[in-house]
């Protein structure tokens, strides 16, 4: 009986503590605010945390002829923009005029005098909509490599801002903002015309021959995967018998330099290439 008396006077002093009766004694508890502005200043401390490059990606800015890139690591990087959804801020291009009818694609400039496209925009339906020169637009749509840039599938117009402000982001912090198109351009195309020294399990030799000359071409795959390739690298000229003999002997880890030209049917294109270490 006694040992049920002290509980239940012990649960009615918690009880009145935790109304708040009467005055408290100070304890060494730690009060957690759990406000509106404490979550949001939580929630903020997340985003500014959250790395432009995690690890495992490749920085352009980092990249130099110091340290061979991974063949898979470059082709990641290469595309990374590709199937995202983003949003741009542009111009509408007009050839002529001071209007433009949209009906089934939009080109878009980072000045409404310019002549410079930087991105295209393609709708699902033919719009019909009249846009002015100088009229500030936003478009959203699914990031796709075109012959002339990058291009958005799939596009609509959403609400546009008062004005072009550059971002902090990359493809793989982005979370959504609208974009400059003259800024993603840059980073859309930011590794073409770059030297790299690249490396990779040694796939196959192409040669072919056409009324320009003879192309010779290596391509580089993952150890761990060998039947997909990554980067296709045309050499400057032929591998000696010597060369030829090690890199099949010897296939992984296979460094060649060359400069980024374009994407080769999926695969990271390299130019002017030399083999380094067979």
């Amino acid at each position: 009986m006694f040992n049920i008396m002290v509980a239940i006077v012990s649960l009615s002093l918690l009880l009145a503590l935790g109304c708040g009766g009467g005055d408290q004694p100070q304890t060494d508890e730690t009060v957690v605010d759990t406000s509106d502005e404490m979550v949001d200043e939580v929630i903020e401390d997340v985003v500014e945390e959250t790395p432009l490059y995690p690890e495992g990606t490749l920085d352009p800015s980092t990249v130099t002829l110091d340290v061979a890139v991974d063949a898979w690591a470059l082709n990641e990087a290469y595309f990374a923009w590709v199937g995202q959804e983003v949003t741009l801020v542009a111009y509408p291009y007009i050839w002529y005029g001071e209007e433009v009818v949209v009906e089934g694609d939009l080109r878009l400039v980072a000045d409404p005098e310019s002549t410079d496209e930087l991105a295209t925009a393609y709708f699902d339906e033919s719009l019909n909509q009249t846009l002015l020169r100088g009229e500030i637009i936003a478009v959203r749509g699914i990031v796709e490599a075109g012959w002339t840039g990058p291009e958005l599938a799939g596009a609509v117009f959403v609400d546009a801002p008062d004005a072009f402000e550059r971002v902090e982001t990359s493809p793989w912090a982005y979370a959504g903002e609208p974009i400059p198109v003259d800024q993603f351009n840059e980073m859309f195309n930011v590794w073409m015309g770059k030297e790299v020294i690249v490396q990779g399990y040694y796939h196959s030799t192409t040669t072919s021959t056409t009324d320009y000359g003879t192309t010779i071409r290596i391509d580089l795959a993952h150890p761990d995967d060998t039947y997909t390739k990554y980067v296709a690298c045309e050499m400057l000229e032929a591998l000696s018998a010597v060369s030829e003999s090690l890199i099949v002997a010897d296939r992984s880890g296979v460094q060649i330099r060359g400069t980024i030209a374009d994407e080769s049917f999926g695969l990271v294109g390299l130019e002017g290439c030399t083999l380094l270490n067979r």
